[in-house]
């Protein structure tokens, strides 16, 4: 029991850390929209997982979001069955702008999700074109399930449908 405590205790640090940084960090970059994704089931596989995510990114003036989609892939603990995600991300670039399809790349970063019944996963990633796009976790993140994950992840967006 007293291991259980200790991974829960970790993966609770864990998880706070990246939010803190998060908001810690104090950066030139510039909001240029919110990135909202959603996923379904995912199964954790001890030393990692993938997850499949259709994604909105909302532009500041613009009434139309974009589709893209994303699949998350971790490396480090994931122990657990994930029902569904829910998660957000500011979208920061140095000028405060993206062009159309200006998310497709690759990402990567920390981070961490906990869960039983209802959770909450934090995940701050970089990557993108030149590596110039941040995307920092938004506090509507959410995961439902039972389900304990952290670590390193890379996160792979395309154009959506």
């Amino acid at each position: 029991m007293s291991r259980v405590l200790a991974v829960a205790a970790f993966a609770t640090c864990l998880f706070l850390g990246t939010v803190g940084v998060a908001s810690a960090q104090q950066s030139p970059l510039v909001t240029a929209g919110m990135l909202e994704c959603k996923g379904g089931p995912s199964v954790g596989f001890v030393i990692g997982s993938e997850s499949n995510l259709t994604c909105l990114y909302h532009r500041p003036r613009h009434r139309r979001p974009v589709a893209y989609s994303a699949t998350i892939h971790r490396a480090g603990v994931d122990l657990g069955v994930t029902n569904s995600w829910a998660l957000a991300w500011d979208v920061m670039t140095p000028n405060g702008r993206l062009p159309r399809g200006g998310l497709t790349g690759n990402y990567g970063g920390a981070g961490s999700s906990i869960s039983v019944g209802g959770g909450a996963a934090s995940n701050a990633v970089i990557g993108g074109p030149g590596n110039a796009v941040s995307l920092q976790p938004r506090p509507v993140n959410g995961v439902t399930g039972l389900a304990l994950a952290f670590g390193f992840q890379g996160m792979d967006i395309k154009p959506g449908r």
